[in-house]
């Protein structure tokens, strides 16, 4: 018989390096994977419209699929799922990294998003029940949110030095770690037997496809600058997201509960985080993309030209605490889409002047905004009597709003690279500043929030503050 063990003993904090490190691994792969997009276009010989699939292509199926994972999570046992997830991750990760053709990159890419779905919920599961106390809670999150928010850096920066060798081994580099993390199960607490409940499989799959099917039609309309063909591709996202409308209203067992939407504040709040993964999302694509090819720098100058935005975002993880319930979440998410907007702005001035300093400095603005904006999002996408019901799901769609918004926020800026015209630096301006329009999008939807603070100072329980996190970037 297998001994228990808590948190409190032995395994305490070698669990919390387990759980901590397996959602490092699902932040490094979106930056890891970015800094290596011009090696492996040069590489497979990818075109533009389709190189920027493989950040769609993970972030559709890792949004897609979040709420279905944390259901299997609910079915069949935390440790159980979390388990699978690493392991669909981990082959994920090798296919990529032998595929000798974009297609099978591509397809590799989506079967790790879906990895990724089942990993994040079931981790940070464990990591809640398993520290039942309050304080012992609170600084296992905080610890766990700290390893995560440095997986943003170490991407770059890692996916810098191992171009340089080969593109290959940012996809080979998920194996020994992945492995590793496998060898600890024996840290994981044992899976509750499986409980009875329906797999909304529809519902996931109709979700997915639609996103997806949005993505590719923006796509079609930079490849194609007709608007037939995309035109028919909207039209059928638009019908299989109302099929899944349809399917959660019905579903005995459905993924989402649509009663959340009534509420207000939570509509906000998942309109300004797509707001922040499209544009977020875009300007790392973008300015990656520029680095490289447009000034010509080595991998690892580009990874580390990084840096500044997570050491924004990880100076503000303490202060956002305490500032963003004093000030209500309306005030912080307005503060915090501003200061996206300056970044964005300044991105695009720096670019054209060609100022590195400059481009520096917005990117540290950018990563102070985020973490305003993850912490403000949450209090308001969590609070009120809607989402006391569902703290888990209203989190989780949190997740799903912003892995979203990231590929749609890709497909944009990718088909405004593939129509411009001029220089490097000139496409890239004009890509920043249609980012841009989307925190401006963000910015309108504010006026939606509360404009009170939540009761008690507004602060949510320590799970709820950092249960965005899993697969957010900072």
């Amino acid at each position: 018989m297998r001994r228990q063990r808590t948190p409190g003993g032995v395994a305490g904090t070698p669990l919390l390096i387990v759980l901590a490190m397996a959602q490092f691994m699902v932040v490094l792969d979106f930056t890891i994977v970015n800094v290596a997009l011009p090696s492996i276009q040069t590489g497979l010989h990818i075109g533009t419209s389709t190189l920027q699939w493989l950040v769609s292509g993970y972030a559709v199926s890792f949004g897609g699929f979040l709420l279905l994972g944390g259901r299997l999570a609910d079915l069949f046992g935390q440790a159980r799922m979390f388990r699978i997830g690493l392991v669909v991750f981990i082959a994920a990760s090798v296919a990529g990294g032998l595929a000798v053709e974009p297609a099978l990159l591509i397809a590799s890419r989506v079967v790790q998003g879906i990895g990724a779905a089942i990993v994040a919920p079931a981790g940070l599961s464990l990591l809640v029940t398993c520290w039942p106390g309050e304080r012992a809670r609170s600084h296992a999150l905080g610890v766990y949110g700290a390893v995560v928010s440095t997986g943003f850096a170490s991407g770059a920066v890692l996916g810098g030095l191992l171009v340089q060798a080969s593109w290959r081994l940012v996809f080979f580099v998920n194996a020994p770690v992945g492995v590793l993390l496998l060898a600890c199960y024996w840290l994981l607490p044992a899976s509750a037997p499986a409980r009875r409940g329906g797999l909304d499989l529809p519902g996931a799959v109709t979700g997915t496809a639609g996103v997806a099917l949005i993505v590719l039609a923006v796509v079609r309309a930079g490849d194609t600058l007709s608007a037939t063909e995309p035109l028919l591709l909207a039209l059928a996202a638009a019908l299989l997201l109302a099929g899944f409308v349809l399917r959660e209203r019905r579903a005995a067992a459905p993924l989402l509960n649509l009663s959340l939407f009534a509420d207000r504040g939570i509509r906000a709040a998942n309109l300004c985080l797509f707001a922040v993964g499209a544009y977020n999302a875009g300007q790392i694509l973008l300015l990656t993309l520029y680095l490289q090819e447009g000034r010509h720098l080595s991998p690892v100058l580009t990874g580390l030209c990084f840096v500044p935005q997570a050491a924004g975002a990880f100076a503000l993880a303490g202060p956002a605490s305490n500032v963003v319930p004093a000030l209500g979440p309306r005030r912080s998410l307005a503060i915090a889409m501003l200061l996206a907007l300056a970044s964005l702005g300044g991105s695009a001035a720096a670019v054209a002047s060609g100022s590195v300093i400059g481009l520096l400095a917005s990117l540290l603005v950018m990563g102070m905004s985020a973490r305003v904006n993850m912490m403000a999002a949450t209090l308001a996408g969590t609070h009120g009597k809607v989402a006391e019901g569902g703290q888990g799901t209203a989190s989780a769609l949190l997740t799903a709003s912003r892995q979203c918004g990231s590929a749609i926020g890709v497909a944009v800026v990718s088909a405004v690279l593939v129509v411009s015209s001029g220089s490097d630096a000139r496409r890239t301006a004009i890509g920043l500043l249609v980012a841009a329009c989307f925190a401006l999008g963000g910015l309108a939807a504010t006026r939606l929030v509360r404009a009170a603070p939540a009761p008690g100072g507004g602060k949510p329980p320590a799970e709820h503050r950092f249960l965005h996190r899993a697969g957010g970037v900072p």
